[in-house]
């Protein structure tokens, strides 16, 4: 159900956008070619990147469910990890059976970028797939202290739409608004993914941008290093 969720939200965007541009060749600064190519990469990587199998870590730490984890001789951060890999994987497999559904439904001429492009794409999303894996860690780290770990994920889910350029290309917003997102890793989940892959990034910034990508991913090791490793100094196994 939640895939299908997502299939009707991409209906949903592409339906809007088709509309809109049949009255005009250019809005936001994106013709109808590049606004549907974006809507189709924003799908893709939304099964690559933002879906998540760690989604209730943090009840499993509570519950105390994770201790048996824990017992085994096995590293508990690389079976998190093999448990994403298969995740990604089945998302991925049902987004590219969806995107041949509505490439039949719309027609659309996507854009392709040229290889070398492709390949860092490839990498930024690599990169996004393990910012938002350290994200889910993160967050199941609320499990050591709380039982009331729905709510906030709920909020960070709400927020990662908006912010992550999941339902619309953030460019399109007022540029304070912008400026603001920028200041969050947000934007690397899914946006700038995708304007790279449209070629919208000038070359003289994509070192840059590669940088800051890095540093998040830093910042946030360094933040799931420490948050666990007080966890589960704490951590008393409730419930087992």
């Amino acid at each position: 159900m939640w895939r299908f969720r997502q299939f009707l939200g991409s209906v949903m965007s592409l339906s809007v956008w088709s509309v809109l541009f049949t009255s005009q060749t250019d809005l936001f600064g994106y013709n109808r070619s590049e606004m549907i190519s974006y809507i189709f990469v924003a799908a893709l990587l939304q099964g690559l990147i933002l879906a998540s199998a760690l989604h209730g870590l943090a009840q499993r730490i509570y519950s105390g469910e994770i201790s048996t984890l824990l017992l085994k001789p096995i590293s508990l951060f690389s079976y998190f990890a093999v448990e994403e890999i298969a995740d990604k994987a089945r998302n991925v497999f049902f987004t590219i059976i969806e995107s041949g559904i509505l490439i039949v439904l719309f027609q659309p001429q996507i854009i392709l970028p040229p290889s070398e492009v492709f390949a860092l794409f490839l990498l930024w999303a690599l990169g996004g797939v393990l910012l938002n894996f350290l994200f889910s860690l993160l967050f199941g780290t609320l499990g050591f202290w709380s039982p009331e770990t729905w709510g906030p994920k709920f909020l960070f889910f709400i927020f990662v739409d908006f912010s992550a350029g999941k339902l619309f290309p953030l460019n399109i917003l007022p540029d304070w608004l912008q400026s603001i997102l920028f200041f969050t890793p947000f934007p690397y989940l899914t946006f700038m993914q995708t304007q790279l892959f449209l070629g919208k990034i000038p070359v003289d910034e994509i070192a840059f941008h590669s940088t800051i990508l890095l540093i998040w991913i830093i910042l946030f090791t360094i933040a799931n290093k420490y948050l666990w490793q007080k966890g589960l100094r704490s951590y008393a196994a409730q419930g087992q």
